[in-house]
C-alpha cells in the first residue's frame, strides 16, 4: 500500500539546490514552536512505534524506531529506540529540550552475539545538538557526533558526525492528508579507523523532511554515486501492537 507521497518533489530538489547556492547570504527564520516539526513529543509519553518502509527497493529492511517522552525535573526528555526487521533493539538515544535546540544526552548501540543476545556498546558523544526548537536558521548548522569500538576488533573505532541544516518548506502528504512540512539537508561523515591500516573517511549527503505534528515523514541518503536508500513513514500505532506483529511473526 502506498500512503505517502512528496508533492513536487522534483522541484523540491531543484529548490533545495539553489537555496545550497544561497544560504551564504540570506537567512530563513521561521518565527514559530519548530519544535511541533519534530515530533509529537507531549503527545508521546505512552509511546509509539514508527514504521518506515524503503522506497522502490523490497530488498532493503524495513525499520522500527519506538519513541517516547517524559519530564524529569520540569525538563522534556525525549527516547528512542531503533529495532531491525529481526524486532532486535540496535540503537537507544535519549535527548533534552533546551532553548534553541535539542541536545543528544545518551547513546547506546546494541551488537548481536553468537548466542542471539544483545551486548551494549558504549558511545561516546562527541556534539550533542540535533534539532532546532524555537525557530529555523538557513545558517545554522546543528552538529551530532558520536565514537565507539567495534567489539571484537582491537584498536579499530568508527566515529559518525552528523550535520542537519534547515533549507525550507513545503507539502508533504501523509495518509491522504497534506502537512506542512521543514526540509533539512544532511550530511553524514564517518571516520573508520583501523589500528596499522588508517582511516577510511567516507561521507552521505541526503535529505530529511518532518512534517508539522508528525516528525520524520522522508529521508534520502546517497551512499555513492550509483547508489541511494530512501524511507518513508508507513504508519504509527502503539508498542502492543508492536509486540503482536512480532509474535505472529515468529509463529509463522
Amino acid at each position: 500500500m502506498k500512503c505517502v507521497r512528496i508533492d513536487n518533489f522534483a522541484s523540491l530538489i531543484c529548490l533545495f539546490l539553489v537555496i545550497t547556492s544561497f544560504s551564504a547570504c540570506r537567512v530563513d527564520h521561521i518565527s514559530r514552536e519548530f519544535m511541533a516539526f519534530y515530533f509529537p513529543i507531549y503527545d508521546l509519553k505512552e509511546g509509539k512505534i514508527y514504521e518506515y518502509r524503503p522506497v522502490n527497493d523490497e530488498a532493503l529492511p524495513v525499520d522500527y524506531w519506538y519513541y517516547s517522552s517524559h519530564e524529569v525535573d520540569g525538563k522534556l526528555h525525549f527516547t528512542g529506540n531503533y529495532y531491525n526487521d529481526r524486532f532486535q533493539v540496535q540503537q537507544f538515544f535519549r535527548e533534552t529540550q533546551e532553548d534553541k535546540s535539542m541536545l543528544l544526552n545518551d547513546f547506546i548501540l546494541y551488537n548481536t552475539n553468537e548466542a542471539g543476545g544483545q551486548d551494549q556498546i558504549d558511545v561516546e558523544i562527541l556534539s550533542k545538538e540535533t534539532f532546532p526548537t524555537l525557530f529555523a536558521d538557513s545558517t545554522k548548522t546543528h552538529k551530532m557526533g558520536i565514537k565507539w569500538d567495534i567489539p571484537g576488533e582491537t584498536g579499530t573505532t568508527i566515529a559518525l558526525n552528523r550535520e542537519r541544516k534547515y533549507i525550507g518548506m513545503a507539502n508533504y502528504t501523509y495518509n491522504d492528508v497534506i502537512y506542512e512540512s521543514a526540509i533539512f539537508k544532511t550530511l553524514e561523515h564517518v571516520e573508520h579507523f583501523v589500528a596499522d591500516d588508517g582511516y577510511l573517511e567516507p561521507s552521505f549527503p541526503g535529505v530529511e523532511i518532518y512534517a508539522k505534528g508528525i516528525g520524520l515523514v522522508y529521508y534520502k541518503k546517497q551512499l555513492s554515486e550509483e547508489s541511494v536508500i530512501e524511507y518513508e513513514l508507513y504508519k504509527t500505532y502503539s508498542m502492543s501492537e508492536f509486540e503482536k506483529k512480532y509474535k505472529r511473526t515468529l509463529n509463522r
